[in-house]
């Protein structure tokens, strides 16, 4: 079943027999292949087994199908570069296992494979991460924000990207630190690979970018000036998608923004850069309905979205099913570094 509008909706709930609806609300399905499992958020049985088809083929297709002859030497340049200065980024585990061909790839695209330029992005995001160390945060980090459910994951786009939606009228601290360690925490577990990445992918294909890319949802039903973050915080958050996730972005949908909301786009719309900008998608539901609910399904599995956005997923938040997957996530996380460092102590 498609999306529908909530009034035709409301509608159809009004016509229930005897309180059976036909379309019963699902539960949320947060985890997939980033941590274990293969069956797809929000994805049909056959659905499921296409994707699980095309994975197979994506393995069996050659590095050389992905990316050119002259991307690669570009990578290797910008490898080089890394290696030169290894000592101080490439100190630790986690930066090694950060800074993959698949990142270093994604560096490229973000500056037009600049290698340069390219190295002097990639350098400030190591030294970032090798102060920040976005890996060690955990559940227990991120617990206080987590309370009112303003941002958590929910299975994937159409295209595959992964979905973190963001709820700004749950901001429960409007505490700086808190919102960006949420947000970083967030987006390292929806791109999350236990087994690294092993795809390179050049410019050549744009439509397979998808797979390693997020997709933020952000409904502003109920938000209010007074529940936006700290200046502050928006630009940290507008930097750190920009200059730290590269290329990972692949499409923000702002779902029912209210008309208070275009005083802050003005704002802050100068400091977004012309290709992220040209991922921004606004649904407006309050105009035509109809319309709004065939961009969603455009773009959305019902099962996927929450109810109040015409989805099918129980809206109702819930955090102790959702810490659930996330211990995991960093369970996993933990004993993937711990096996890095026992193989590190065998061979010398």
């Amino acid at each position: 079943e498609d999306f529908v509008s909530l009034e035709k909706k409301n509608k159809k709930k009004n016509k229930m027999t005897n309180g059976v609806n036909k379309s019963p609300l699902v539960k949320r399905v947060s985890i997939d292949e980033t941590v274990a499992g293969t069956r797809i958020a929000g994805g049909t049985e056959s659905e499921t087994k296409n994707a699980a088809k095309q994975k197979q083929s994506s393995n069996a297709l050659s590095q050389q199908s992905l990316i050119t002859v002259e991307e690669r030497s570009k990578i290797a340049e910008l490898r080089q570069l890394v290696n030169d200065e290894k000592d101080v980024l490439l100190s630790t585990d986690a930066l090694k296992m950060y800074c993959s061909d698949a990142q270093l790839a994604r560096n490229l695209r973000a500056r037009k494979w600049d290698v340069l330029k390219a190295f002097e992005m990639l350098k400030k995001t190591l030294l970032w991460r090798k102060e920040y160390k976005p890996e060690l945060i955990t559940f227990e980090d991120i617990e206080e924000e987590l309370q009112t459910g303003k941002q958590y994951r929910s299975g994937r786009d159409r295209s595959g990207r992964r979905i973190v939606v963001m709820r700004p009228s749950r901001e429960n601290t409007r505490e700086h630190d808190g919102n960006i360690r949420l947000l970083v925490y967030t987006f390292e577990n929806a791109l999350w690979r236990t087994n690294g990445e092993r795809v390179v992918r050049g410019s050549t294909d744009i439509s397979a970018l998808a797979q390693e890319q997020i997709c933020v949802l952000i409904n502003f039903t109920k938000w209010s000036i007074k529940l936006s973050p700290p200046w502050r915080t928006s630009m940290e958050t507008l930097h750190i998608m920009q200059e730290h996730y590269p290329e990972r972005l692949g499409l923000a949908v702002c779902y029912d923004p209210p008309s208070v909301f275009s005083v802050f786009w003005k704002l802050i719309s100068p400091f977004i850069d012309v290709k992220t900008k040209s991922k921004i998608r606004f649904v407006q539901p309050r105009g035509d309905k109809e319309k709004a609910a065939r961009k969603m399904n455009e773009m959305f599995h019902p099962n996927t979205i929450d109810s109040d956005m015409g989805g099918r997923v129980d809206a109702t938040w819930d955090i102790g099913e959702y810490q659930v997957f996330l211990r995991r996530y960093d369970e996993v996380k933990r004993s993937v570094f711990e096996m890095l460092s026992a193989r590190k102590k065998e061979h010398g």
